[in-house]
């Protein structure tokens, strides 16, 4: 009796999990045709280049910033450091990376020879070179807060927190423990640990070598930043929300992107076609990435041309479309206003 129920409660189980095979296939199926439905008609260029000079190029970026601006060891950050834009087993393939201190440069050499190199500049950050230049296509500029002494003024526009105790409804060893859980285990290297309710920061910890103050990479929280930074432009009146995105290069006749508004991108709905890793429809032996290219790409005069429109705007193909560049935004843990290292230049005035 208890083989042939064995044997049903078995059969049962791969059934129920057939079928929800079935229906996740249905859905994506569903999904992909959706978006097929609302495609133009417009050619898909993919990434110029070779794929492993742009994955070489965001090893150079990545090590640039983590030396240069985060202070970080070189050998432990080429372990540890920014796997998205460039993958652990093709670092493998390029020469190990030579530190320029004095020049505050990452030179990486390729097999076939060609060289990328990373520049830091200061407060725009670390910036990727095109292939044989040494230098970018705009001034970098010193960036001069005009925001008071931070050691003076309360957080988050400073470093000053209440000296009073947390308010009555912080279970504070629920705290000390949601903490602690945070840097468990060590393999995981948490760098900090930043906790804020109702405005106020509550709790707060940081790993070996890291303070309040350290720059560290925001990967997508740069968007947030970017977008808050175009906001007040367009209260200054510098912008209209609703404007088409005044770049030059999608404004010829009958170009579909020149009905791309400030909004849409903002929005990350521009209708641009970007391929990226985590579209249900990837195809890993095909084309670099479009959503890689945008971090690893150097910034030349031709990347704002990038891209021709997949969907009318408004509409989404994925969630990488055409975010704002400056994706590595290095922001303290604390992350105050007007304190980042980098300073954010619009692609249109950058090159």
């Amino acid at each position: 009796m208890r083989k042939p129920l064995a044997f049903l409660i078995t059969m049962a189980g791969l059934t129920a999990a057939l079928q929800a095979q079935s229906d996740t296939a249905a859905r994506r199926s569903a999904l992909l045709a959706r978006a097929k439905a609302l495609e133009l008609t417009t050619p898909y260029v993919p990434p110029p280049g070779d794929p492993l000079e742009h994955h070489t190029a965001g090893y150079a970026k990545i090590l640039c910033s983590a030396v240069f601006i985060t202070g970080l060891d070189p050998d432990f950050a080429a372990e540890n450091v920014g796997y998205f834009t460039s993958p652990y087993a093709e670092r493998a393939k390029v020469a190990k990376p030579v530190i320029d201190r004095a020049r505050e440069a990452v030179h990486i050499t390729l097999p076939n020879g060609v060289t990328r190199t990373a520049k830091h500049l200061g407060d725009q950050g670390c910036v990727t070179l095109p292939v044989g230049r040494d230098s970018v296509y705009f001034t970098p500029t010193r960036v001069r807060s005009q925001l008071p002494d931070p050691s003076t003024e309360p957080w988050p526009m400073g470093d000053v927190l209440p000296g009073s105790p947390l308010p009555t409804e912080i279970d504070t060893a629920n705290l000390r423990h949601a903490i602690d859980t945070a840097f468990e285990p060590d393999s995981g290297m948490t760098a900090a640990f930043v906790v804020t309710w109702k405005g106020r920061l509550i709790g707060e910890r940081y790993g070996a070598g890291i303070t309040m103050h350290t720059p560290l990479e925001s990967w997508s929280m740069g968007k947030s930043l970017t977008a808050t930074l175009m906001g007040i432009l367009i209260k200054l009146g510098v912008y209209d929300l609703w404007q088409p995105a005044p770049i030059p290069e999608w404004q010829g006749r009958d170009d579909p992107r020149a009905k791309i508004r400030i909004a849409d991108i903002l929005r990350m709905s521009s209708g641009l076609r970007i391929r990226a890793p985590q579209d249900p429809d990837y195809d890993r032996l095909g084309p670099y990435p479009d959503h890689l290219y945008l971090y690893t790409a150097a910034l030349t005069p031709s990347l704002r041309g990038y891209s021709a429109a997949a969907m009318a705007p408004g509409h989404r193909r994925s969630l990488s479309q055409h975010r704002p560049r400056p994706d590595q935004l290095p922001c303290a843990p604390r992350c105050r206003e007007g304190r980042p290292r980098l300073l954010l230049v619009p692609a249109a005035d950058a090159v």
